[in-house]
């Protein structure tokens, strides 16, 4: 699967886009992770934490975002880390950007005593209004992981900065 990323985010650097010529608008920012999961048979966490994030455009409607991020611990269920790698589809409209991810995520959780690490197909949606020529502020929410013992989603907001 990481090849087929790779694959796809070369093809997309290779495109040209008609018209005037773009000029990329990589990106780096950090978000306040609000978690949320449930496990079979156990009630939902709500753990905060903290995503980093650093976007590569590839063009004005595709890129590549990687992601890592931290949570503060838990109950029973504890997420101890997460860290992806997006493709990034996006349509601007105005100061507004709606996007969407996908792509692969690598999460660490404690469940029922057991520490966990695992790969999973990772997707989200999100919107950012653009607030200043180099600053994007925005949500969006993330699917990090579905397994039969539980599920963790994430609805982040935070800030974008172009460079």
């Amino acid at each position: 699967m990481t090849e087929l990323l790779a694959s796809l985010f070369l093809i997309l650097l290779s495109t040209t886009s008609q018209g005037e010529e773009y000029q990329p608008l990589n990106y780096f920012g950090i978000s306040f992770l609000q978690l949320e999961g449930n496990r079979t048979g156990g009630p939902d966490f709500r753990p905060n934490g903290i995503l980093a994030r650093l976007g590569f455009m590839g063009g004005d409607h595709f890129g590549l975002e990687l992601q890592t991020g931290l949570t503060q611990t838990g109950n029973d269920f504890e997420l101890k880390n997460v860290a992806g790698a997006y493709l990034f589809a996006g349509i601007p409209y105005e100061r507004l950007q709606l996007f969407t991810l996908a792509g692969m995520a690598r999460i660490s959780v404690r469940n029922a005593g057991r520490s966990e690490n695992n790969e999973n197909f990772s997707f989200g949606l999100g919107i950012r209004w653009r607030a200043t020529e180099e600053l994007d502020v925005g949500a969006e929410w993330m699917n990090y992981a579905e397994r039969t013992a539980y599920k963790v989603n994430a609805l982040n907001i935070g800030f974008v900065r172009h460079f």
